[in-house]
């Protein structure tokens, strides 16, 4: 089993053609924004990008282990909201804090223990499995608050995870920072990160070898759940309430932040770091399009394109990798 865990550290560490792209297009949006508008080449934006952008790089970090093991998760913004609202809820009642929290994180968890459990006990599809766990999130959100936002009072609970600062950062940049490290960590140099690259890259091969993968896919889920309560208590205290809608077009973002940083869309193959790149070019094209006055339904329209286009690109640089490998096993064997 260790044998087939090892074989997976390779395509994190080959430089692929998307990582470059990518970093080429933070620097173009860069120059565009700083020519298209006077707002945004100072450091209270660039701050300013850093807090915007804690919420998504949270959900894309847990999207980056989802797509990486083979699968999706469409639910994100319905999850992260009503771990938002219990959150606010709870200490709206008079829970302490750190029970809150807890509220909001394991209600996310169990979001996402309920998603892999159904798509892989069942096999059902994880796209739709997600789609209904939004719905049912969202149905749930919207009764017990009467489809009313949840105001945050609780001054600790704002500083603690919006407006406290750290060497000129708000404090939700240092906690993506804390999560980017642990995850990296576990993603890179644990049999459970191996694992998810195996499953992801050949879920068949990988469970012959004496993996389980269903029960990697689970936990994944899990994860990811977790993460995302974590974003749905920074967005509560960001905007200083709860909302009962979805978290705007977090599903998105964070999957096109992951698929513009080269993670593939058929799994195995990706990064943490990677996908970093591709929370700061979003983060920029949102920030800077908001400068702009640009509508928000072209914006809309602009991600979307971008997502086709990565997702081309990826398709693109597979087909192009294996036509490649028969030239290469022949240079070997001569």
């Amino acid at each position: 089993m260790m044998s087939v865990l090892s074989r997976w550290r390779r395509p994190l560490l080959m430089p692929l053609a998307p990582t470059s792209g990518v970093l080429l297009g933070v620097l173009a949006l860069f120059v565009f924004f700083s020519l298209a508008t006077p707002f945004f080449f100072n450091v209270n934006n660039f701050i300013n990008i850093g807090q915007q952008s804690a919420v998504l790089a949270v959900a894309a970090f847990a999207m980056t282990f989802i797509i990486l093991s083979g699968e999706i998760d469409l639910s994100m913004g319905a999850v992260g909201a009503i771990a938002g609202v219990l959150t606010a809820m709870a200490l709206r009642d008079g829970l302490h804090l750190p029970l809150a929290v807890l509220i909001g994180l394991g209600t996310g968890a169990m979001a996402g223990l309920l998603n892999g459990f159904i798509s892989m006990r069942f096999g059902v599809p994880s796209f739709i499995v997600t789609l209904g766990v939004a719905s049912i999130a969202r149905a749930i959100s919207r009764t017990i608050t009467q489809n009313r936002p949840v105001s945050v009072l609780d001054e600790t609970y704002l500083s603690l995870f919006s407006d406290a600062r750290l060497l000129g950062l708000t404090i939700n940049v240092w906690y993506v920072g804390l999560l980017f490290v642990l995850l990296y960590v576990l993603l890179m140099r644990t049999p459970f990160g191996m694992a998810v690259f195996a499953v992801g890259g050949n879920r068949q091969a990988a469970h012959l070898s004496g993996i389980p993968a269903a029960r990697v896919k689970v936990i994944v889920f899990v994860l990811a759940g977790a993460l995302v309560g974590f974003a749905g208590i920074l967005q509560a205290a960001r905007l200083g309430s709860a909302r009962v809608d979805p978290i705007n077009n977090l599903e998105l973002d964070a999957i096109a932040a992951v698929v513009l940083g080269g993670t593939s869309f058929s799994g195995g193959r990706g990064s943490l770091v990677r996908t970093l790149l591709g929370i700061l070019l979003i983060g920029i094209l949102n920030n800077g399009l908001s400068l702009m006055n640009v509508d928000s339904y072209w914006q809309l329209v602009i991600k979307g394109g971008i997502v086709i286009g990565a997702v081309l690109l990826d398709r693109w640089w597979v087909t192009a990798s294996r036509s490649r490998q028969p030239v290469q096993d022949k240079e070997k064997r001569a």
